[in-house]
């Protein structure tokens, strides 16, 4: 296409950096008027990241289905199939009382089904197949007349009760013509879009004058949701290729490279390591790991094998994230953090005055009878410590120990204390599956090669998914690399097949 613009590139090479580059040669050099630009990010997450970088504050970023939505005018609180209203469904379908319609939301900030019937019929609408080729690719034994019913009856319920799910706000979109003025739209991970998303972005793309693709087949992870890297792969366009690292290290490098001959669907990139040696540690043990300082990411390939990873580091008396959450309770940590401003001298706004009196009881002495409830704060805009003590009715003094926080907690907070944990900056260390830290990277990883039954089996049926997965898990190395031990007979082998 003639004024399509593809910057692929592996790990590390600054694609998204480029996209910012064009995006300012677009309002710098052509003019562009920002609020005629589109930034399309896959996910909630790489949504909010591309807000932070893009310099320009009438840029619209968003990501498809979000676009969609709001070119639709959906109230999606309201409007969208899900708890209660699978309920609803069910007791007008008295074939689908078995069924659980629970779902969870997963790393793209999307909901996943449970129950395999939905899910295949999800994965059918993604990539625009039949069932059968749904449950072919996905490697899923159902009975699909009973899939069919179930689909054919969610479509019926909608039409009568103007309810929508997700895949609506796509279709829908490009069905009514919404697309906004555009002269210029980027996207950023396009090998995880499916060919419905693709549909429209290139819907999109047809009304502007220029785009901008960015993305690595090699990191294509969300096959599960019907990505499709082949339609990125056979792109047509200018190609504005990234090839030098500035995260991955010359001997995790290597490692990585032992992957890739292993992906039998993929674009040829050239790539080069950053100019640092790193190093990989194989057949490690947790416990043999200093996790006493630097910043880490410890990652797995499922949910369920981080469990015993949080307890072992939990156990070592170190603070940790887990799916994006502090290990410690937000309302003790974050009192804790506001007492210590406020023994500073810092000033702070009425939430984080009644956040802190959440944590205070007047029959433990800590505040005066009638200002426990923090009532008194409605009306300030910031307060410091005396005028708390003046106005508001607060008497603690000395420790945050003091607070009305369980003595379990308070035990582990101090245990971190001890240790020189501030408890004021973010966690050093992040335990995480694989797919959710997905564009992020540290200093140190520690990276488990179990895998369980399930996903060992479907490697059997198609290993590229997991080939994938583990480049990135690898890749998210910025000076050391530690692969565990497995503890299971299921395992991947970097450099092999499954």
């Amino acid at each position: 296409m003639k004024n399509r613009i593809i910057i692929p590139g592996p790990p590390g090479t600054g694609k998204t950096y480029r996209l910012m580059q064009y995006i300012k040669k677009e309002v710098e050099e052509y003019k562009t008027p920002q609020d005629k630009i589109l930034y399309i990010s896959f996910s909630k997450a790489a949504e909010r990241e591309a807000r932070k970088r893009i310099a320009y504050p009438k840029i619209r970023v968003s990501t498809l289905h979000a676009l969609g939505a709001q070119e639709l005018g959906l109230d999606v609180k309201k409007q969208l199939l899900k708890g209660k209203e699978w309920k609803k469904f069910k007791n007008a379908n008295p074939i689908c009382q078995g069924l659980s319609f629970e779902t969870f939301v997963d790393d793209t900030g999307l909901p996943r089904y449970k129950n395999v019937h939905m899910q295949l019929i999800e994965y059918s609408r993604a990539k625009k197949i039949n069932l059968i080729q749904a449950a072919t690719e996905l490697n899923i034994t159902a009975d699909l007349n009973y899939t069919q019913i179930i689909q054919d009856q969610v479509e019926q319920y909608k039409k009568d009760t103007k309810m929508i799910e997700f895949h609506d706000m796509i279709n829908d979109f490009i069905r009514k013509d919404l697309c906004p003025p555009v002269e210029a739209v980027f996207l950023d991970e396009a090998q995880d879009l499916s060919p419905l998303q693709w549909d429209v972005f290139f819907y999109i793309e047809g009304r502007s004058r220029r785009s901008y693709i960015a993305g690595d087949d090699d990191q294509a992870i969300y096959n599960f949701q019907g990505a499709s890297s082949e339609i990125f792969i056979n792109l047509e366009g200018t190609f504005d290729a990234q090839i030098k690292s500035q995260r991955v290290p010359r001997k995790v490098f290597e490692y990585a490279k032992k992957i890739l001959p292993n992906i039998t669907e993929r674009l040829e990139k050239q790539w080069k390591p950053k100019d640092e040696e790193g190093e990989v540690f194989e057949n490690v043990y947790l416990q043999d790991i200093d996790f006493s300082t630097g910043n880490w990411m410890i990652i797995a390939r499922t949910n369920k094998m981080l469990q015993p990873i949080a307890e072992e580091i939990y156990n070592q008396g170190y603070r940790f994230e887990a799916k994006h959450n502090e290990i410690l309770p937000p309302e003790p940590l974050n009192a804790y953090r506001i007492w210590q401003r406020l023994n500073q001298g810092a000033y702070i706004d009425k939430y984080d005055a009644k956040d802190l009196y959440s944590c205070l009881s007047y029959k433990l002495g800590h505040v005066e009878y009638g200002f426990s409830s923090g009532k008194s704060l409605d009306n300030i805009d910031s307060v410091d410590i005396d005028t708390l003590r003046m106005e508001h009715g607060l008497r603690v003094t000395g420790s945050w120990e003091q607070f009305n926080i369980s003595q379990h907690i308070k035990d582990y907070m101090n245990v971190l204390l001890n240790s020189g944990d501030d408890l004021m900056s973010k966690p050093r260390i992040k335990i995480s599956t694989i797919h959710r830290v997905k564009g992020e990277e540290a200093d140190n990883v520690v990276l488990f090669l179990d895998l369980n039954r399930v996903i060992y089996k479907a490697s059997q049926f198609n290993a590229d998914p997991e080939h994938r997965t583990f480049f990135v898990g690898v890749t998210r190395a910025k000076h050391n690399l530690f692969l565990m031990q497995p503890t299971s007979e299921y395992q991947y082998n970097i450099g092999g097949p499954i």
